[in-house]
């Protein structure tokens, strides 16, 4: 999540005292955004309201003066038209929210734009947008609340400027508004239901400076492994078909048009992938740089036209999720899936449960924490 440090205006650091007044200041404000909007009533304005009110009647009783009848009805007006224009606004104001860019990278600048219209004839100079930020991967989730201008029959646009520190799917949402009168008087809290969303990605330049020589031990020959859709062969001829030949190579378009069947026949490129195991085990740190060094590796793969098989464990599934890396796209879908997965604590297990449900593998990279940072490591299996 970004963090926005408010400093003095001179720059000069701020006293033991004024730190502390400032953190009081912070967690108060925390306090205030925490809490869902709702309906309220301020009393004190409306006490403050009946007193002139009756301070009105008091003296148009005392000197019968016309000027005094002349404030009252005028206070009697304000008051009818505040109650007709919060119910107007009530019902003509909605809220818009979204993000332009909806693939993002790591520390770039994006921004949400936010929306308040306004379809009636009333106005309000307070209004409230309570809008809540979850990165769903991490279950981080936070909250500000936004006082905007409503004009008459207009739209008000708000550019809010985002910086991510952290990989993941970030959710905007907004549950509910509140609308104030003229007077003061009511906060109507109104029901809405708006959510935008952003895929945040690593840096692919990260891996620039990695050794990848020694990766080549976790590529592997086993064509079992590769997924329908995604077979990693090139088509040299295509014949008829002999008893024995896999169905999955059968040409059925060119079967049809000759009445027989036909088989393509394909040259393997089996030994061009490399096999790669994400582990989503740690900290919410560990696992963000975890994820920054596979989005590095995989994409300086797909750079030197290697095709990478993707692979991690998911807790929900209770079985390793696989995707088929051959371009950028790929890999931004793969990390679209990671984004929706659960850490677990321990990183041992996915090694543990590779050897089980994936012993063909002679070798395979595996993306871990090691020594308190993320590493490429070659595991060799038995």
């Amino acid at each position: 999540m970004a963090e926005m440090i408010p400093t003095t205006s001179y720059g000069r650091p701020l006293t033991p005292r004024e730190i502390q007044k400032e953190q009081r200041r912070l967690e108060k404000e925390q306090d205030i955004r925490r809490k869902p909007l709702k309906t309220v009533v301020h009393p004190t304005r409306i006490i403050a309201f009946a007193v002139q009110v009756m301070i009105a009647i008091y003296v148009y009783d005392f000197l019968r003066n016309h000027f005094m009848l002349i404030v009252l009805a005028l206070l009697a007006a304000v008051l009818v038209l505040d109650i007709v224009g919060l119910i107007l606004i009530y019902r003509g104001v909605s809220v818009e929210a979204e993000i332009p860019e909806r693939d993002v990278s790591r520390y770039n600048t994006s921004f949400l734009k936010l929306t308040l219209i306004n379809k009636s004839l009333a106005f309000s100079m307070d209004t409230c947008v309570k809008l809540d930020v979850e990165n769903v991967f991490y279950k981080d989730k936070s909250g500000v609340v936004l006082s905007l201008p409503c004009s008459i029959r207009g739209t008000y646009e708000k550019y809010i400027p985002l910086k991510y520190t952290m990989n993941g799917l970030y959710k905007y949402s907004i549950n509910a508004i509140t609308v104030r009168d003229i007077l003061g008087f009511v906060s109507l809290r109104k029901k809405v239901d708006v959510e935008t969303e952003v895929n945040v990605y690593p840096e692919r330049e990260g891996g620039a400076n990695l050794n990848l020589t020694d990766m080549a031990r976790g590529m592997t020959e086993s064509e079992e492994t590769v997924k329908k859709g995604h077979d990693f062969s090139d088509v040299s001829d295509v014949r008829e078909y002999i008893p024995g030949d896999k169905l999955m190579s059968i040409h059925w378009k060119l079967s049809a048009k000759r009445d027989v069947l036909m088989v393509k026949d394909r040259v393997s490129m089996s030994d061009q992938q490399l096999v790669i195991v994400a582990e989503l085990s740690g900290d919410d740190r560990e696992v963000d740089d975890i994820l920054t060094l596979t989005y590095a590796v995989v994409a300086e793969m797909v750079k030197s036209q290697t095709y990478v098989r993707l692979l991690w464990w998911s807790e929900g599934r209770y079985a390793f999720e696989e995707r088929q890396i051959m371009n950028m796209e790929n890999l931004k879908d793969a990390f679209g899936a990671i984004y929706y997965e659960n850490i677990y604590p321990d990183g041992d297990r996915t090694r543990g449960y590779m050897l089980s449900i994936h012993p063909e593998l002679k070798a395979y990279v595996c993306i871990c924490t090691k020594d308190g940072e993320a590493d490429a490591v070659i595991i060799e299996q038995d």
